[in-house]
């Protein structure tokens, strides 16, 4: 195996948006969640942001998450699928430029697709998301020998609204030998599949990452009671609570992360580059107090730029302080 981790999900590009309250209210879209809607509609909120500024990144959690663990030292993949058009090329590129091998699937008929991400005024990031060529990703996409690059596997639970395939991953991954790590992704995603994910994090799932939302929509508890629930079920559970810090447990070991204070320009991002940066360190077999450190730098260099993948100057940042925490 070549890589140290191999990630599957959507393949999305980010254009963010600058919003107020009003406008996500106005438009049904929850707060800090993710909505699914369809191209129609994706156009509908586009044309109606066409006079506020728009930014472009590439996107997608797993792909973001790739690209932070690639920023640390790491060796990752990641396998989605993409339209035949300049956006899907955009992709590519950005993705290969962070050190990610990208196994690129492609669909002939439909574009690749777009991650609307809307800002408030206090960092918080709203998502409408429309999958786009994301969306035809399959199991037969997605043989044994494709997925089987690295001894671990990431997904998101986005991907739970395609079962089958979500299904074919998680069972070839674990026919394979292979761990898998799962970040739950939005509270929504979790409220509406809960019985689902919590079957998969007994029987399948070694890591999950989760926020305080997930938390509440997984547990029904507290952050750090939740804690304690999920490392009950998985070898690693990891708890990100934002602003207030983050927590690890493995085994009998619970170690608390505060957030370093750095000026919040946005907040897309940085649940994946801190979950980058744990992972990273767990696939160096690092302490937690170690991989939780790695995380909280990753996580606070996201929020204090803008787009979901670090610049070229913070990434190197990372790097820096990844290595000094492998000495």
């Amino acid at each position: 195996m070549d890589l140290e981790i191999i990630g599957i999900g959507s393949a999305l590009v980010d254009i963010t948006v600058k919003v107020d309250d009003e406008f996500l209210s106005a438009e049904e879209l929850p707060k800090g969640g993710m909505t699914l809607v369809e191209a129609d509609r994706s156009k509908e909120l586009l044309a109606k942001l066409s006079d506020f500024p728009q930014e472009f990144s590439p996107g997608g959690a797993t792909a973001n998450i790739m690209a932070s663990f690639a920023h640390c030292g790491g060796k990752s993949g990641f396998i989605g699928k993409i339209g035949e058009d300049e956006i899907g090329e955009y992709f590519r590129n950005e993705t290969e430029k962070a050190g990610v091998k990208f196994f690129s699937l492609t669909s002939q008929t439909t574009p690749t697709g777009i991650g609307l991400t809307l800002v408030t005024p206090d960092g918080q990031r709203t998502f409408a998301t429309n999958l786009g060529a994301a969306v035809e990703l399959s199991p037969a996409d997605i043989s044994a020998e494709l997925l089987n690059q690295a001894p671990l596997v990431h997904v998101e639970a986005y991907l739970v609204f395609n079962r089958e395939l979500i299904d074919h991953i998680l069972n070839t991954a674990r026919a394979n030998g292979q761990r898998i790590s799962m970040d739950l992704s939005s509270f929504g995603v979790v409220q509406e599949n809960l019985e689902y994910l919590q079957e998969k994090a007994k029987t399948h799932l070694d890591i999950i990452f989760a926020n305080e939302d997930e938390c509440l929509a997984f547990t029904g508890c507290s952050p750090q009671e939740s804690l304690a629930q999920i490392s009950a079920v998985c070898d690693v559970a990891v708890v990100k609570e934002g602003g207030a810090g983050s927590h690890i447990a493995r085994g009998n070991e619970r170690v608390s992360f505060p957030a370093q204070m750095v000026e919040v320009v946005d907040t897309n991002g940085a649940g994946d580059a801190y979950a980058g940066g744990v992972l990273y360190g767990l696939c160096e077999g690092l302490n937690i107090n170690a991989c939780g450190s790695i995380g909280t730098k990753a996580g606070a260099l996201a929020v204090s730029q803008r787009g979901a993948r670090l610049t070229a100057e913070n990434a190197c940042i990372l790097g820096e302080f990844a290595a000094k925490n492998i000495k």
